[in-house]
C-alpha cells in the first residue's frame, strides 16, 4: 500500500475509533429508551446522507439495493442489544464485550468465505482481546442494575456487528461509499422505526436537549464513526477493522472518567496498553 493511502486510512480509522468511542457516553446522557435512541441515530443519519445520494451520479436500482437488507438487520440488532446493555451494566463492561468482534469476525469470515487470517494478525487480536478482558474484569463488582443481563446483551451485540463487518467487507467491493451508507442506514432506520411502532415507543415527546443528544449520537458515532469503518472495510481485512474497534473501550473509559465520574482502575489502564499494543501489531500487518 502506498504511503499516502496508508496515512489516509490510518487517519480515517483514528477518527472512526474516537467518534464511536464516545457513543456509550452520549447514550448514557440521553434521556430516552434504548430502542428510541437507536431509531433516531439511524433515522437522522439516513436523512443526513440523503442529499449526498440525491446528487450522486452513480445511482443503483431498488433491486440491487436489496443486498443491503441483511446488513440492516445485523446493524439494527447490534444497536438495540448494545444500547439496552448500557441500562444494566457499566460503560466499561458493555463497551468491552460489544467490541469482542475480533473473536467472531475471523470465524465468520472462514465459515462464509473460507478466508484465513494471517498469523501475525491473530497475535495482535489475542493481545488486544486480553486487554479487553482486563478492562471487563475491572468492572466486576461495580454498581450496576443487572450486570449479567447487560453483559449477555452486549456480547450478542458483538455477534451481530461481527456479521455486519464480515459481509460489509464483501459488499463494499461492489458498491461505492455513498450508496452503501445511504441504503444501509436507511434500511436500518426503517427496521428500527417499525420495531419502535410495534413496541409502542414514545418517539416524539421529548425536551429540546434530548433531541440535541439524538442528533449528536447520529452525527458523531454514526456519520463520522461508522462511516469511517464502512469506508475502510473496502480496503482492509475485516478482522483488522475489528481489532481497531477495540480502541473504543479506551475512549469510552476516558470519557466515563471525566463525564460520568467512573474512575478507571489499574486493570483498565493495563488493559488499555495491551489493546494499543495489539492494534499496533495488527496495523503493521495490514496497513
Amino acid at each position: 500500500m502506498e504511503s499516502e493511502n496508508r496515512v489516509k486510512l490510518i487517519l480515517i480509522l483514528i477518527i472512526g475509533v474516537i467518534s464511536v468511542g464516545v457513543s456509550s457516553i452520549l447514550i448514557r446522557l440521553t434521556d430516552a429508551e434504548p430502542i428510541v435512541i437507536a431509531t433516531y441515530r439511524l433515522t437522522l443519519s439516513a436523512l443526513i446522507v440523503t442529499p449526498l445520494y440525491i446528487f450522486y451520479s452513480k445511482k443503483i436500482s431498488f433491486k440491487d439495493s436489496i443486498v443491503f437488507v441483511p446488513l440492516a438487520v445485523f446493524l439494527s440488532t447490534h444497536f438495540v442489544l448494545w444500547i439496552y446493555s448500557l441500562k444494566y451494566t457499566t460503560v466499561a463492561s458493555s463497551t468491552v464485550l460489544v467490541t469482542t468482534n475480533p473473536i467472531f469476525v475471523p470465524i465468520f469470515s472462514y465459515i462464509f468465505f473460507r478466508k484465513k487470517v494471517k498469523r501475525e494478525l491473530l497475535l495482535g487480536i489475542a493481545i488486544a482481546i486480553s486487554g479487553s478482558i482486563l478492562i471487563g474484569l475491572s468492572s466486576k463488582g461495580s454498581v450496576a442494575k443487572a450486570p449479567i443481563l447487560g453483559d449477555v446483551l452486549a456480547l450478542l451485540g458483538a455477534v451481530a456487528v461481527s456479521l455486519y463487518l464480515t459481509f460489509t467487507n464483501r459488499i463494499r467491493q461492489r458498491f461505492e461509499l455513498i450508496p452503501f451508507i445511504f441504503f444501509t442506514y436507511s434500511y436500518t432506520a426503517i427496521i428500527l422505526i417499525i420495531v419502535s411502532i410495534i413496541t409502542r415507543q414514545n418517539l416524539f415527546h421529548y425536551q429540546a436537549n434530548t433531541f440535541l443528544m439524538f442528533f449528536l449520537v447520529a452525527f458523531i458515532p454514526q456519520i463520522l464513526g461508522h462511516t469511517a469503518y464502512n469506508y475502510s472495510l473496502k480496503y482492509l481485512d475485516p478482522s483488522f477493522i475489528a481489532v481497531t474497534i477495540l480502541g473504543e473501550p479506551i475512549i469510552a473509559t476516558i470519557g466515563a472518567y471525566f463525564i460520568l465520574k467512573e474512575t478507571p482502575s489499574v486493570l483498565e489502564i493495563v488493559g488499555a496498553v495491551l489493546i494499543l499494543l495489539g492494534i499496533y501489531i495488527s496495523a503493521r500487518v495490514e496497513v
